[in-house]
């Protein structure tokens, strides 16, 4: 079997020049995923080739007015081709579906004589899909979609208006058009197939990977000395963030909230910080920086509103990264997220800001030792039950037995 990942994989080092040379930082979490998917197919025998549409802001929120082609090697193994494209709005769109047009027929034709070969994509995203279902189709290609959010909210919850609010509008439709249209999918929760309206197409669930090689080079930490909660991702309403501050500072404990991201609420996490020298504002930092202080931490806190319907379709990739830093979880009880969780795991039940308060003082009163025999057992768990060489595996079998069940569309 050959596959060829159709996404925004690119390496660490690339993402990170990208981001430092544009306003709008785009998030690093598709590329973790991505990163082990093909890591973990790799891994498990199968030749794994990737087409990337690099994620960054179009010109002038980055200072690139052109992404030329480019090649780079994942892991010494896997080869990754930049898919070039004119990066202003509108033209982006239109030169990323020519192109990978152009380089999507080349593997396809390549490839032909190969019988089980699958396209997988990360995510609807239209100048890509588009395309990707009118080649699969003609050459006789499985074409699988990862989906880790819905693709109707994956622009709306911006609340963007103006032109970008209309293009974003436009493009949710087309995702809406498109989501429907694949031979397979892979799904972060199980709600999605029904919502999506794919319960009668074959997919499987799987929530993510965890990778704990991404500690392998941070050695063993200490705690900081006063009791920390951490928080590190995007600064949204999304992600419940004015709700998590506000919390911490109605709490009277002797502790810290840190904070790590960017987003539109970062203003207002930097304004609260000077009003209560508790809280530590970071900003963006490098990802070996965030890692170090995930393992400094007593306490991290993935705070995503259930009463947002967008989350009660989604599991927070950053749940497992967390799990795996031996530090102990604070979060919502999110509809996507599996029951075999809730035992490794503490819990925001009552979301108001007292609420909030409420659970980050009963969690901190709770003894060192027991707080550390918590985060270890989750970090058992993730690695032993949710390691990417497992999961992949069973995403594997999966397109395996679907490969050859090519419906028409």
């Amino acid at each position: 079997m050959k596959v060829l990942l159709l996404g925004s994989l690119i390496t660490a080092s690339q993402m990170e020049m990208l981001n430092t040379n544009s306003v709008e930082k785009a998030s690093v979490a598709p590329i973790n995923y991505e990163t082990m998917l093909v890591k973990g197919l790799s891994d498990n025998g199968i030749q794994v080739e990737a087409l990337s549409v690099p994620a960054v802001a179009a010109f002038p929120n980055s200072k690139f007015l052109h992404i030329n082609r480019k090649s780079e090697i994942l892991e010494n193994k896997i080869n990754i081709q930049w898919i070039p494209f004119f990066n202003v709005q509108g033209m982006k769109q239109l030169s990323i579906k020519m192109n990978v047009e152009r380089e999507l027929s080349r593997w396809l034709q390549k490839n032909r004589d190969i019988k089980n070969k699958i396209v997988l994509m990360y995510s609807i995203y239209p100048p890509y899909t588009d395309p990707a279902i009118r080649l699969c189709q003609k050459y006789g290609c499985h074409l699988a979609a990862v989906i880790a959010d819905l693709p109707e909210y994956m622009y709306s919850w911006k609340n963007m208006s103006g032109l970008r609010g209309w293009y974003s509008k436009r493009l949710s439709n087309k995702m809406l058009e498109l989501q429907g249209k694949c031979d397979s999918y892979i799904l972060f929760t199980k709600p999605m197939a029904s919502k999506m309206g794919i319960a009668n197409k074959p997919f499987i669930v799987s929530e993510g990977f965890c990778d704990e090689s991404i500690y392998s080079d941070i050695p063993d930490q200490e705690k900081y000395q006063r009791k920390t909660v951490l928080y590190g991702g995007n600064l949204s309403r999304l992600y419940g963030i004015q709700d998590l501050v506000k919390g911490f500072m109605q709490t009277d404990i002797d502790a810290e909230l840190h904070i790590y991201g960017a987003g539109a609420d970062a203003d207002f996490v930097e304004a609260c910080s000077k009003k209560d020298s508790r809280i530590k504002f970071f900003g963006r930092v490098d990802r070996r920086t965030l890692l170090i202080a995930l393992k400094k931490a007593h306490l991290l806190v993935v705070n995503k509103p259930t009463s947002d319907d967008y989350s009660n379709y989604s599991f927070s990739s950053k749940i497992l990264e967390y799990m795996s830093s031996g530090t102990p979880v604070l979060t919502t009880r999110v509809g996507g997220m599996p029951n075999d969780y809730f035992h490794y795991m503490y819990f925001i039940d009552d979301e108001t800001v007292t609420g909030i308060a409420n659970a980050i003082e009963k969690v901190l009163s709770i003894d060192l030792l027991s707080l550390s025999l918590k985060g270890e057992q989750a970090k058992e768990f993730a690695i032993e039950k949710k390691n990417y060489f497992q999961q992949t595996k069973l995403i594997l079998r999966f397109l395996e037995n679907n490969c050859e069940q090519i419906k028409e569309r």
